[in-house]
Protein backbone atom coordinates (compact mmCIF):
# COMPACT_ATOMS: atom_id res chain seq x y z
CA UNK A 1 0.00 0.00 0.00
CA UNK A 2 2.32 2.37 0.90
CA UNK A 3 4.46 1.67 -2.45
CA UNK A 4 0.91 3.03 -4.59
CA UNK A 5 0.58 5.93 -2.70
CA UNK A 6 4.24 6.70 -3.22
CA UNK A 7 3.75 6.43 -6.74
CA UNK A 8 0.88 8.76 -6.48
CA UNK A 9 2.38 11.12 -4.84
CA UNK A 10 4.95 11.50 -7.70
CA UNK A 11 2.75 11.30 -10.23
CA UNK A 12 0.99 13.81 -8.82
CA UNK A 13 4.30 16.07 -7.97
CA UNK A 14 5.13 15.60 -12.08
CA UNK A 15 2.01 16.87 -13.23
CA UNK A 16 2.33 20.30 -10.86
CA UNK A 17 5.48 20.06 -12.40
CA UNK A 18 4.34 20.13 -15.89
CA UNK A 19 1.35 22.77 -14.94
CA UNK A 20 3.94 25.26 -13.02
CA UNK A 21 6.51 25.35 -16.76
CA UNK A 22 3.20 25.40 -18.54
CA UNK A 23 1.86 28.24 -16.96
CA UNK A 24 5.54 30.43 -17.10
CA UNK A 25 5.66 29.75 -21.04
CA UNK A 26 1.87 30.77 -21.47
CA UNK A 27 3.18 34.21 -19.22
CA UNK A 28 6.25 34.80 -21.44
CA UNK A 29 4.35 34.20 -24.89
CA UNK A 30 1.81 37.05 -23.85
CA UNK A 31 4.58 39.25 -22.91
CA UNK A 32 6.70 38.86 -26.40
CA UNK A 33 3.17 38.92 -28.13
CA UNK A 34 2.03 42.23 -26.62
CA UNK A 35 5.48 43.33 -27.20
CA UNK A 36 5.32 42.29 -30.48
CA UNK A 37 2.05 44.28 -31.27
CA UNK A 38 3.13 47.42 -29.63
CA UNK A 39 6.33 47.57 -32.23
CA UNK A 40 4.22 46.65 -35.39
CA UNK A 41 1.82 49.42 -34.07
CA UNK A 42 4.84 52.57 -33.86
CA UNK A 43 5.78 50.73 -37.33
CA UNK A 44 2.68 51.56 -39.26
CA UNK A 45 2.17 54.40 -37.48
CA UNK A 46 5.11 56.19 -38.45
CA UNK A 47 5.28 54.83 -42.09
CA UNK A 48 1.64 56.24 -42.13
CA UNK A 49 3.23 59.78 -41.08
CA UNK A 50 5.70 59.34 -43.56
CA UNK A 51 3.47 58.81 -46.41
CA UNK A 52 1.16 61.38 -45.52
CA UNK A 53 3.72 63.56 -45.57
CA UNK A 54 5.53 62.87 -49.05
CA UNK A 55 2.45 62.70 -50.37
CA UNK A 56 1.18 66.26 -48.72
CA UNK A 57 4.67 67.74 -50.15
CA UNK A 58 4.40 66.44 -53.59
Amino acid sequence: MMRKAQGAIEYLFMIAAALVIILIVVRQLRGKGSSASNTANKAEKLASEQLSSMMASG
